[in-house]
């Protein structure tokens, strides 16, 4: 390890050393029936696949007081969410570690006079979190971090699961019986629904079937399949069940979803842009099937239960981020490699077969 690593985890030795001798002799983990989450994942995907924790941790602790401190996708995707009860916005340590550290502090009165347990999900890894929280005088912490001597019970990231499934684990750290599998889920208002149905009614045909395609993924990520694919997979839609085509995507994704949508023409339309996250959750489940890379609006549409033909890089182990063994997922993965080669497009996946998994699940809806 080099030197400078070998110091900082010295210092997390020290300031957890102090911090546990302040806290004296904690109380059992299974006891503890108050929890403060912080919460800052760096993607949407982490975002969405976290929220089967706060489920099944609400099923495993009925009468649990859950307080979360959120930022970014965190925040968002936990609004509405009836397992939390406080989500307080709070900086992401990453970014302002004081005003991180000062929002853990105002947050532990919500907890009330008894003990709490603090938690780091699987997407909450990185070291200044934890030390924010330790500093905060945070009480009983336990889950993921690679500042491990931080934590009273710490975790150690298992990649044969996938993140839903390590999450989980967490319940069990804190004394309960394992919990069953929780898929993700996201909450969307009657005002964020009423928006979706509007944005829809612009253009889509009472009474033909709607389906969203997910065409935009990061360009590190190498996840892509071409355009024209995704073309002639919504003209053959559009000519065999006369459905309505919706394009999805961030404001940042706009130009090239609008200039795909025309391409395709006809039923074919682009919202890119034009919703928040929880506006998009209701959109997506106002369809009735979608086509969709590997990516974060992936996770949403999982989250509302929307079935899906998932396009699979052959570079990603699926068990990581994908919904197998649903009959409601249709992945499409038809190589494996250790790693994604340069300049690599998803070719491997014919549009033949992405219409045929598209007429199945039109054929079970």
């Amino acid at each position: 390890m080099p030197l400078k690593d070998q110091l900082k985890q010295r210092a997390f030795a020290a300031v957890a050393f102090g911090s546990k001798a302040l806290q004296g002799t904690p109380q059992s983990l299974s006891e503890i029936r108050r929890f403060l989450f912080l919460f800052h994942p760096a993607a949407l995907g982490s975002a969405v696949h976290a929220t089967p924790l706060f489920a099944a941790l609400r099923a495993a602790v009925p009468h649990a007081t859950i307080t979360v401190c959120a930022s970014g996708f965190g925040l968002e995707i936990l609004r509405h969410n009836p397992a939390v009860d406080h989500l307080i916005e709070s900086p992401d340590p990453n970014k302002d570690f004081f005003g991180a550290m000062m929002s853990i502090r105002r947050a532990r009165p919500l907890q009330g006079s008894e003990p709490y347990a603090t938690i780091l999900s699987a997407s909450n890894k990185r070291p200044a979190l934890a030390l924010a929280a330790t500093l905060a005088a945070a009480e009983n912490l336990v889950g993921f971090s690679v500042a491990p001597d931080l934590l009273r019970l710490p975790l150690l990231y298992d990649s044969e699961l996938s993140q839903i499934a390590n999450d989980l684990r967490i319940v069990v750290a804190l004394g309960h019986p394992r919990p069953p599998h929780y898929e993700p889920q996201a909450f969307f208002s009657p005002e964020d629904l009423a928006y979706a149905q509007a944005l829809t009614a612009r253009f889509a045909e009472p009474g033909k079937p709607l389906l969203v395609f997910v065409t935009q993924t990061s360009p590190t990520q190498r996840k892509s399949w071409r355009s024209d694919r995704f073309t002639a997979a919504a003209a053959a839609m559009i000519q065999r069940h006369d459905a309505n085509i919706l394009l999805v995507g961030s404001r940042g994704e706009q130009p090239a979803v609008e200039a795909l949508a025309q391409t395709i023409g006809g039923h074919a339309r682009s919202v890119a842009g034009e919703t928040n996250l929880l506006q998009l959750a209701a959109l997506l489940s106002l369809c009735r099937a979608g086509l969709t890379l590997d990516t974060g609006i992936l996770h949403m549409a999982r989250a509302v239960g929307l079935p899906m033909v998932v396009i699979a890089p052959a570079w990603s182990p699926p068990h990581e981020w994908l919904p197998l063994g649903n009959p409601r997922y249709i992945i499409l993965k038809n190589l494996d490699l250790p790693t994604a080669p340069p300049y690599y497009m998803i070719d491997e996946v014919s549009v033949d077969e992405a219409v045929a998994g598209l007429d199945r699940l039109l054929a079970m809806e």
